[in-house]
């Protein structure tokens, strides 16, 4: 697992909900606590930076080779209606292309890119979860789902309608996959009445459409992956009155070029004394990934102890899944796991919140976390004790603290008097009053460095004396904390004001 202190400070906050790898960077795409989707990329899996467009939302994310297909909502004369973007580069973005016949009550629900193109799919019916008390839960929307498709490289046409039943509070489920022999569409509609519709829906060429027969039509898809070995989907069966929490899951597969969806072999559950090792019923993978040499699972196992902690299975191809170590990896630190990607050797797993403890408290709900790793062993991760990982400059909204390869360190600080009408030392508008110097050195603990203000401006506060301890620790996700003569000076942000954290109380 990586360290949290290595990891952004987008990710505090945010659930992934897809981990992918084009031929050049990884790409996470999550959601935060306030319902924001967000990109980051990433070139080796350890410096991060923000991937999504700077305009438009977008919702769902495929791959295929050097490729990224994001698909979303772009204005169009005042009308948010949905839209493609695609790249070769996460950083950079053009406008998109809006799909033809789209509407400003589509939703889009999944999108795959394979060999014989791309395949979008969302439903006329949304925006979906809306409160019960909001007006627009009587309006018509819609009751189709709507499948556009494109030839690699090509334009997209007008969309495919498919009758599919929906209700305001209930998005439908929806799985789509863009393989070499084709496309599959996998979804279920809720109506108002509670009545599930599911159906699935196969093309090979993305114009022709037709139903089935597919065996797993009877069950709600999950998710789905395809790559060089073939392709998988996951669904499940509906839990019963009795268990009304448990559910078996099915991995379906089939490879390249074969029409036939074959179910895999019951997932392994693991091994006691293991952590997580319970009935296949109470086994939960809900994303899905194709990765060089396979395909891995994640999701959650129920721990007899613990309730719910991440899960993590591989397959070479499609049919055996044999489930990793859980407490070895420690996946028993978080609650789910949400994918995984293989760039170049290299792989990432992201899960997100604390698993509960023996005392059933729950611990962090959303900060991502992040596991690294090779076929044949871990990879090396930036040093986490000595100076390395504090030199640079650390801020938030009334404080700055640089540090250099010598441990030599800046302090300032927003002294809160102007130039104007006061004596110095006093801010201005580029540089904030307050300053002191001197030199930190590492001590025993990794990620804790301390040393003594040398220098100070203002040296009749006992805040600031000269000669006054200072100590800086390494915080999770990129952030240091400070303390001064014993006195909390709070959160320092690599991000800067990007970072929550750091805003100044009065800002």
């Amino acid at each position: 697992m990586v360290p949290r202190t290595l990891l952004p400070a987008g990710f505090i906050d945010f659930t992934p909900s897809q981990v992918l790898a084009t031929e050049h960077e990884f790409v996470v795409a999550g959601v935060s606590n306030g319902g924001e989707v967000r990109l980051y990329g990433s070139k080796d899996g350890v410096s991060w930076y923000p991937a999504q467009p700077e305009e438009g939302i977008p919702a769902y994310a495929a791959v295929r080779e050097d490729r990224l297909t994001l698909a979303g909502g772009w204005s169009n004369g005042g009308n948010l209606v949905p839209a493609v973007w695609r790249t070769k580069d996460a950083r950079h973005w053009k406008r998109p292309e809006i799909l033809p016949g789209g509407v400003p009550s589509d939703q889009i629900l999944a999108v795959s890119d394979g060999p014989e193109g791309t395949v979008v799919v969302a439903h006329d019916g949304g925006p979906f979860s809306l409160s019960g008390t909001n007006t627009d839960l009587t309006a018509y929307r819609g009751e189709s789902l709507r499948l556009w498709t494109a030839p690699p490289d090509a334009a997209f046409g007008q969309p495919y309608d498919i009758p599919c039943p929906a209700y305001m509070t209930h998005e439908p489920q929806v799985s789509a996959v863009a393989d070499a022999t084709g496309f599959t569409v996998a979804a279920a509609c809720t109506d108002d009445s509670s009545h599930t519709e599911r159906l699935v829906m196969t093309s090979h060429d993305g114009t022709r459409w037709g139903a089935g027969p597919v065996p797993f039509t009877r069950q709600t898809s999950v998710t789905s992956a395809s790559g060089a070995r073939g392709s998988v989907l996951v669904t499940r069966a509906e839990s019963s009155n009795a268990t009304p929490d448990e559910y078996r899951s099915t991995l379906w597969n089939r490879r390249a070029g074969d029409d036939t969806w074959t179910p895999g072999r019951p997932l392994d559950v693991g091994r006691i004394p293991d952590s997580g090792v319970a009935p296949r019923d109470a086994q939960s993978p809900t994303a899905v990934s194709a990765v060089p040499g396979g395909f891995f699972a994640a999701g959650s196992s129920r721990d007899m102890r613990r309730g719910p902690v991440g899960a993590l299975w591989a397959s070479s191809d499609g049919r055996r899944w044999t489930k990793q170590p859980t407490r070895r990896n420690h996946f028993d630190e978080v609650f789910d796991l949400y994918g995984a990607a293989g760039l170049n050797g290299r792989y990432i797993l992201l899960g997100s919140g604390e698993a509960k403890q023996a005392d059933n408290q729950a611990g962090d709900q959303a900060d991502a976390r992040l596991w690294l790793g090779r076929r044949s062993s871990p990879p090396a991760l930036p040093r986490t004790s000595g100076l390395a990982p504090f030199i640079g400059t650390w801020t938030w909204g009334s404080g700055s603290l640089s540090i250099d390869r010598q441990g030599r360190f800046t302090y300032r600080w927003r002294l809160f008097r102007v130039c104007g009408t006061d004596p110095a030392p006093c801010d201005t508008s580029t540089v904030w009053g307050g300053k002191a110097t001197g030199t930190l050195h590492p001590t025993g603990r990794a990620g804790t460095l301390r040393g003594r203000l040398a220098t100070t401006d203002i040296p009749k506060d006992r805040s600031y004396r000269t000669g006054a301890s200072i100590e800086v620790k390494r915080a999770p996700y990129s952030a240091v904390s400070v303390r001064i003569n014993g006195e909390d000076h709070g959160y320092f942000c690599a991000a800067g004001l990007q970072d929550m954290r750091c805003i100044a109380p009065d800002e």
